[in-house]
């Protein structure tokens, strides 16, 4: 009898080649879930601020007033480490000195002469800047110094201190000393020919108009009216004194100055100006203070300051510009009596 097949017999599944395995478990396909799933998971996390402890922070860049700030103080990290070279490379080519005296340093040769001749006698200095104006490619910086090194004679130690203004402008991405000027609280020396006027600036300037105002304000001894011409936040430095603070500051200033003195007149001479922008002009030239009816001079000095327009809104509804000083420092021989 033939054999059939056997009832209830059970078949066997067919096994998979080798390397074959079932779709569901295809590691393309899980790699791809996987590498989806940590991309989500990164940008989940930047989202939230969170992410490894050990994972570097993006560095937002510095601003504008921030690489200023950096410019400056390594200026000062110069001079205290007598590093000529570097402080040089702090200035544009065009860069301008005017020293606590009537003195004009113009151009990279005759700064690194003056600066270094200051800077073979110093002990040190700190700079304290204090206020930063930015317009467009130029800023102008307000701070405060403080210098101690030894005489030209080496006999004795100097102290001196007083205010600076810094004029810059950004050549090629970096900005760079094109004008600076410092006074000081101490009397300079005698051997300086206070009448003599240097031919640094050439033109008289179209600002002079505002300058003669300051001289007539001055002239007519009424300090209320002449603390007028500056602003509400105003600072001045002339040689010899604190750093006169605000409208009010500067009238205590000139009251105590004509009541010690009698029929001393004031002349100004614009040399120079630099338009920041349609509200702020710089400008600089000189002072003269004599003794009315007579032509011995009293006080002669070298100004910089900062016009700013006080009343913008009526220039802009046609009415005349009305300008005030913001900032203002005078170097040279003593011009105001106390």
């Amino acid at each position: 009898m033939a054999n059939g097949p056997k009832k209830g017999r059970k078949r066997r599944a067919r096994k998979a080649p080798k390397g074959r395995r079932s779709s569901s478990k295809n590691p393309f396909i899980m790699q791809s879930v996987g590498a989806v799933f940590s991309i989500v998971l990164v940008i989940f996390l930047a989202m939230t601020g969170c992410g490894p402890e050990n994972s570097e922070e993006v560095q937002a860049p510095l601003s504008e007033e921030e690489l200023i700030r950096v410019m400056h103080d390594s200026r000062t990290d110069y001079y205290n480490n007598k590093d000529i070279a570097s402080l040089m490379n702090t200035y544009s080519e065009s860069a301008v000195v005017l020293s606590g005296t009537l003195h004009v340093a113009s151009g990279p040769e005759a700064i690194e002469d003056l600066i270094g001749e200051e800077m073979a006698q110093s002990r040190g200095i700190q700079n304290n800047l204090r206020e930063t104006l930015l317009f467009s490619s130029q800023a102008v910086l307000w701070g405060v110094y403080e210098w101690s090194g030894m005489s030209a004679d080496g006999n004795g130690e100097i102290v001196t201190e007083g205010p600076y203004i810094l004029e810059l402008l950004k050549e090629d991405g970096s900005w760079k000393v094109a004008r600076e000027m410092w006074t000081q609280d101490s009397e300079i020396s005698g051997s300086v020919e206070w009448d003599v006027i240097p031919e640094d600036f050439v033109e008289d300037s179209e600002w002079s108009d505002e300058m003669d105002l300051l001289a007539r304000l001055y002239n007519r001894r009424d300090p209320t009216l002449l603390a007028d011409f500056f602003s509400e936040d105003a600072l001045v430095g002339v040689p010899n004194y604190p750093i006169m603070e605000g409208r009010l500051g500067v009238e205590v200033f000139f009251e105590n100055h004509f009541n010690s003195t009698t029929d001393v007149n004031l002349d100004v001479s614009v040399r120079s100006e630099n338009v920041l922008d349609e509200e702020n002009v710089i400008l600089t030239g000189y002072l003269k203070t004599d003794t009315a009816g007579n032509s011995q001079v009293e006080g002669r000095s070298r100004f910089l300051l900062l016009l700013e327009l006080s009343n913008p809104f009526e220039v802009a509804a046609g009415e005349d510009a009305e300008w005030q000083i913001r900032w203002m420092i005078a170097s040279g021989q003593s011009l105001f009596a106390l």
